[in-house]
This record gives structure tokens, C-alpha cells and sequence, in this order.
């Protein structure tokens, strides 16, 4: 399955029906299976964390593209430049700014060379209507008191035979109880929502010692589909402006919500230099 490095962050060049595809193929597999959805905030954050880096490049088995920066950046690294130096610098900064302008207006220009965006928010629907289809068992773990018990009821709703074996509201260094409630819930899947890094690197660290097939950190996914924060329109989804409705509905994000430029112009000077 081809990758796409990003800022030297491998991402999964994939589709809807090869994530199937690979999901069915962790089922099989010996050792367990840890699944990440990064974005442009958690790229930015592996610049700084080489602990974090590697987990995504070596011990994630499967990089979802969540967020439309990953989409920009992928297209943007493969346009056209001529090989004269100066002349060079100039088309690729033209390309650069025309390139961001252009994402609400023109957002199917950047499906290639990556296929589509599967966010988080939308993948924790596709793995729970797998579990239900293949009979798997699906631990829910993290977000605020209650959030995971309102996200297990909400996607049993939408989906009734999915089977949720277990909710755990805990905090990530209440380790030994965690891995105490999942084993004995028998699950298959174990969805994890303590925010990037902390979710990927508890994953990595403690996923073996459970029985699940398949572990997943999906950040604030429990929030959307407990209904404690609301999506963006579906046209400000597909434009490449959710963040813009998260930070106007969330102005405390505005901190985090500056990764965003951070990884615009990082994508810039890297390309300069190679």
C-alpha cells in the first residue's frame, strides 16, 4: 500500500474499501494492530517529538489522512517546478499561495496524490459498523466523565448490532485498571480518546497487553458523537474550512489552531530546500 512522507511523517495513501480490506487483514494478524489519524497539528507535533515520530512511521500499521492540510500538502509537493534555481523559488512560492487560495474554491484539486480525507470523527462510524458486521467487540476508552458512556449509546443507536463491551472514562496513567477492565470485556477493538500524543503513545506502549486485535486513537471523535461538540457543515468539511468552524465555535483552540500556519510554512521551506 503506497505512503506518502509529510514533513517525514508517512501517511497511508488509502480508500473506503482498502481500509476493509486491511482491517480484515489485523484480525489475522499475530500481534496486535495500532491505528493512527494524524493531522496537520499532530505533523507539527512530531517535528518535536521523536518519540511520537517514530510511532507513526514504525508502530502504527495504518496512518489515516485526517485533515485537509495532509490533502494540500501531498498535492502542493508534487507540482510542477523548473530546475533553474531562481526561477525555481519563485513558480514554487506562486504555487504555494495560489495553491492555498484556491482549497475552498477547487477542494477536489487536492484528492490526488492522496485519495481522500478520513477524519476521525467519521472513521470511528466506519471501524464500529465493522465491528458490528464481523461480530466484534469494541472497548471504549477515554474523553470527559461520561463522554465515552454517551458515545457508546449513540453509536448503538445508529448501529444495534454493535456490540460495545466496555467504557472507561479514566486518564492514561491509570494503567493497570485500563488494561484490567479490557481484558476481562474480551474486546476486539479498542477505540482511545486521550489526544495526540497521549493516546498514541499509551497505545504503543500498552496495546499488547490486551487481548484487542485493534487499537485506534481517535482524539476528540467520542465529543462529536457524544454530541458535546458540534461538526462543521458538510460543504466547510469537504472546502478544507472546519478548522476555521471549530476555532470560531471553540476560540480556546486558537493556541492549538496555530500549528496550522506552522505547517503551511514548514511545507514551503521544505520544499525550497529539496
Amino acid at each position: 500500500m503506497p505512503k506518502i512522507e509529510i514533513l517525514n511523517v508517512k501517511v497511508d495513501n488509502v480508500d473506503a474499501s482498502q481500509i476493509f480490506l486491511k482491517l480484515n487483514g489485523f484480525l489475522n494478524d499475530k500481534k496486535p494492530a495500532l491505528i493512527c489519524t494524524p493531522n496537520t497539528e499532530m505533523v507539527i507535533l512530531a517535528q518535536e517529538d521523536s518519540e511520537f515520530k517514530e510511532i507513526l512511521n514504525n508502530r502504527s500499521k495504518l496512518n489515516l489522512p485526517d485533515g485537509f492540510g495532509l490533502l494540500w500538502a501531498a498535492k502542493f509537493n508534487t507540482l510542477p517546478a523548473p530546475n533553474l534555481i531562481i526561477l525555481r523559488e519563485i513558480i514554487i512560492f506562486i504555487e504555494w499561495l495560489f495553491s492555498i487560495l484556491i482549497i475552498p474554491i477547487a477542494p477536489r484539486f487536492f484528492n490526488n496524490p492522496i485519495r481522500e480525507r478520513i477524519a476521525g470523527a467519521d472513521f470511528i462510524r466506519t471501524i464500529a459498523k465493522f465491528a458490528a458486521d464481523q461480530r466484534l467487540r469494541v472497548f471504549l476508552l477515554g474523553g470527559a466523565p461520561t463522554v465515552a458512556e454517551r458515545t457508546a449509546l449513540q453509536l448503538q443507536t445508529e448501529i444495534p448490532d454493535l456490540k460495545i463491551s466496555g467504557v472507561h472514562s479514566g486518564k492514561a496513567d491509570e494503567t493497570s485498571e485500563i488494561i484490567g477492565a479490557i481484558n476481562k470485556s474480551r474486546s476486539d477493538i479498542l477505540l482511545v480518546a486521550f489526544g495526540a500524543p497521549k493516546q498514541e503513545k499509551w497505545l504503543a506502549e500498552n496495546l499488547k497487553k490486551t487481548k484487542c486485535k485493534i487499537g485506534i486513537g481517535l482524539g476528540g471523535s467520542f465529543d462529536f458523537v457524544a454530541g458535546v461538540r458540534k461538526r462543521a457543515p458538510k460543504w466547510m468539511q469537504k472546502s478544507g474550512l472546519e478548522w476555521l468552524f471549530r476555532l470560531y465555535s471553540e476560540p480556546s483552540r486558537i493556541k492549538r489552531q496555530l500549528a496550522l500556519p506552522k505547517f503551511i510554512w514548514l511545507i514551503l521551506i521544505n520544499r525550497l530546500k529539496n
